[in-house]
């Protein structure tokens, strides 16, 4: 978190992206030892987690994963980042891979999500009155099995503006879906990427926390866009895909979950507050900002009314 420009000395603004600390600490391999060419061993740390990143933003989900607009995308990207060209066959076996896997077993895919059915990169401001690690820590323990696992969190009191920006949201069958990218390196099988180990991932990074604030910024995001909003009806879940353990007709690499809705609830107050007159004012003031900021999001998602 950073000091704020504006207000009293004690107003931050925090950036979330701080928590997506992802695989910059994965260890690199020896530079000298020349691996086979697997997505296991495509290079590990900050900068190619972010290459994976961005390969997934700029694809277009819709089109075979070797078609020449997919392949000549992933292939310029290779070359903005001065990766080695060998490396093009096994990024486009990994977008296949994670374009044709079931994300819930049975009939959602990736490959089906053109660009009215999804939104990259969204971005959210979520405003806090006043919060403090002893109060976020029991709200996350009580309701999250993962939070209450993983070490307390510690931090000053604080309050301001917290940003930070969702890899991808998408609707399937009526309800929206956080989905967010993971490169972590977890081991050279898929074995390594079951649900016992993903779930120590997303403990150890403290995920749980990232997922938590992502659905709580996709539920004040619907509020202001669906009429009759409600959180059971509309939000799906979440999902982290650990990207080098993907594999089709399997949820080797696939962590899901769903925050309840009394959770979502405690946090949306926890961070705005218990005075109904002052949420409303601020729920309002935020409305009128999406308004104004987010016509083409909304138009994308088909939530343009």
């Amino acid at each position: 978190m950073k000091q704020s420009s504006h207000g009293s000395s004690d107003e931050v603004f925090i950036e979330e992206s701080g928590l997506d600390i992802d695989s910059s600490d994965d260890e690199q391999l020896d530079p000298l030892l020349e691996p086979e060419k697997t997505i296991f061993h495509f290079p590990k740390g900050a900068r190619p987690g972010t290459f994976l990143h961005t390969v997934f933003e700029e694809i277009e989900f819709t089109e075979p994963a070797g078609s020449e607009g997919n392949s000549q995308i992933i292939a310029e990207l290779l070359e903005k980042e001065q990766y080695d060209p060998e490396w093009l066959p096994v990024l486009i076996e990994l977008v296949a891979q994670v374009m044709n896997t079931a994300l819930d077993g049975d009939a959602l895919f990736l490959r089906d999500k053109g660009i009215d059915k999804r939104l990259v990169e969204m971005e959210f401001l979520l405003p806090i009155d006043v919060l403090d690690a002893p109060s976020l820590n029991r709200v996350i323990q009580r309701h999250d099995s993962l939070s209450a696992r993983a070490h307390e969190l510690g931090f000053y009191t604080v309050k301001g503006m917290l940003k930070g920006f969702i890899d991808l949201v998408f609707e399937h069958q009526g309800k929206y879906f956080v989905l967010d990218w993971k490169s972590n390196y977890l081991g050279d099988d898929v074995s390594c990427y079951q649900r016992s180990q993903l779930e120590h991932a997303m403990v150890d990074h403290r995920y749980d926390l990232q997922y938590q604030i992502y659905a709580l910024a996709l539920h004040r995001f619907l509020k202001t866009r669906i009429p009759n909003y409600d959180y059971d009806t509309h939000v799906g879940g979440v999902y982290y895909l650990f990207l080098r353990g993907i594999e089709p007709s399997s949820d080797s690499g696939i962590f899901s979950a769903r925050p309840t809705k009394a959770m979502i609830e405690a946090l949306d107050g926890l961070f705005f507050g218990a005075q109904p007159s002052h949420n409303q004012g601020m729920e309002s003031a935020e409305s009128n900002e999406t308004d104004a900021t987010t016509d083409g999001e909304n138009q994308q998602m088909g939530l343009g009314f």
